[in-house]
């Protein structure tokens, strides 16, 4: 009998911390929404960006994408994803397959906040009429960044459409509240949360591990406070660095003020970030370490430039000049890894219902 009962306080424990479980997005699954943090077409790199993505779903599938730089232009667009589709482009030429995209945008209300040649897209899926966001678990796709020599091929962030029981992925095409708002905070009916915090382990710069050195380090970072409408209001954030060396010593007091879409050189010459130093091999010690990132509210950002800070989920992706003994130097990424769940929000422009006939 007491057997009997440890077992049924273990099963009734880890039903309780199922229920409290939220569900925060990956880069693994397949979802109703897909956010790559990273576009770069930037001239001066010589850059390019592939994308693709695909329908995993036996039934076809309409698609919202908008691109917004980091000057804050955008531009929307959508296309209908037949059954097992893929699509797939070329933001800088506009060349397609089954797919003609707009330009990526030239054009930035906000110089201050960066570049416009790079920027993110986000896509989700939508009915026909594009008026409301629905449920459809089944797109996933990759971006493919290029550079002379080098290339990084990453998955997006994906998040479900969650069924009422806030666990489950809702059925297809159910239609999700509120139409031009998605909600991502993991709870009945919205779609998954945003991670708390990013983490990735990194070689610092100007490191040497066998025959493998390093230059400068990079992070491509999207908020989970996202605006995509025209009429947008700027949400900002303080990206919290922490840094730990491989003799687990811990460097802090990094930082660097951000808009929604942020590239960040995580190298001394950025005077935006500070204690840049931080991220360097003479300042660590080791060949090896690793970092965390969080978006935060701080009094340090200047509000004539930012405004109020917010907290905020992020999206990251890293990226390192890398080379080996004797080779050139290239430009290799991956994605991170994330922890604890932070709510979050898109909103878009949800078209207006256009009558078929004329009303008397």
């Amino acid at each position: 009998m007491k057997a009997k009962a440890v077992v049924a306080a273990i099963v009734l424990a880890m039903s309780a911390n199922a229920a409290f479980a939220v569900s925060v997005t990956n880069t693994a699954k397949k979802g109703s929404l897909l956010v790559f943090p990273m576009i770069n077409i930037d001239p001066a790199a010589s850059a390019d960006t592939i994308i693709e993505i695909s329908n995993d779903q036996t039934t076809p599938v309409h698609v919202e994408c908008y691109y917004v730089n980091e000057q804050k232009g955008r531009v929307n667009f959508d296309f209908e994803l037949s059954a097992k589709a893929t699509v797939s482009w070329d933001v800088l030429t506009q060349n397609g397959d089954q797919i003609n995209p707009p330009p990526f945008p030239a054009y930035g209300d906000h110089p201050e906040f960066g570049n416009l040649y790079r920027g993110e897209l986000v896509c989700f899926a939508t009915n026909p009429g594009v008026t409301e966001q629905i449920a459809f678990n089944h797109l996933h796709g990759t971006a493919s960044v290029l550079g002379v020599g080098s290339a990084i091929k990453y998955s997006p962030y994906s998040f479900w459409a969650l069924a009422s029981d806030a666990v489950s992925p809702e059925v297809d095409n159910t239609v999700m509240p509120t139409a031009g708002q998605i909600l991502l905070d993991g709870g009945s009916s919205h779609y998954d949360a945003c991670p708390l915090y990013n983490t990735t382990a990194f070689m610092p710069n100007g490191a040497t591990l066998g025959r493998l050195s390093t230059g400068g380090n990079y992070l491509a970072v999207a908020s989970c406070n996202q605006d995509l409408r025209q009429d947008y209001k700027v949400h900002t954030t303080k990206l919290l660095f922490t840094v730990w060396n491989s003799l687990e010593q811990s460097y802090t007091g990094s930082y660097f003020c951000a808009d929604s879409v942020t590239f960040v050189p995580l190298i001394d010459n950025n005077a935006k970030l500070t204690n840049q130093t931080n991220f360097d091999y003479k300042t660590l010690g080791t060949p090896d370490a690793q970092f965390t990132v969080q978006g935060i509210p701080s009094t340090q950002c200047p509000t004539s430039v930012f405004g109020t800070t917010e907290s905020s989920g992020l999206l990251a992706i890293t990226a390192a000049y890398a080379r080996i003994a004797g080779g050139n130097p290239a430009l290799i990424g991956s994605n991170v890894h994330s922890a604890g769940s932070e709510p979050g929000y898109v909103y878009w422009d949800a078209a207006s219902i256009v009558p078929t006939k004329k009303q008397h």
